[in-house]
């Protein structure tokens, strides 16, 4: 289990998303990487990902709704080798950009959390 100083240390800031888009009223979905907001990862449910070389699919992005702040969930569903747990993980999309995310595990895949604080 990681405690909070080593999360803190290992990259930690890599969960932060960055200005969102508003996806749904494009008809290219919008690429993914550091300035990535909760529309943009909406773009992309259902679409294939590699974490670490192994195949998952974005299956759902939620709002997790607090004033201030943009806070969402990213879930990952597919089948997992064991050594893939909770940590920093190269994530893949099929266009090919690719961005470093803590990831945790769940039992249908994997979870992404993100908070984006607004002024």
């Amino acid at each position: 289990m990681m405690n909070k100083r080593d999360f803190l240390k290992s990259g930690a800031t890599a969960m932060a998303a960055g200005a969102g888009t508003t996806a749904t009223l494009a008809a290219v979905r919008p690429s993914l990487g550091d300035a990535t907001g909760l529309a943009s990862w909406r773009a992309h449910v259902g679409q294939r990902f590699e974490v670490d070389g192994h195949a998952v699919t974005l299956a759902s992005a939620e709002a997790a709704g607090r004033p201030g702040a943009e806070q969402f969930s990213l879930r990952f569903e597919g089948p997992l080798p064991a050594g893939i747990g909770d940590g920093l993980h190269r994530l893949s999309a099929a266009t090919g950009a690719a961005m470093t995310l803590y990831l945790a595990r769940t039992p249908q895949g994997l979870r992404a959390d993100f908070c984006r604080l607004q002024a």
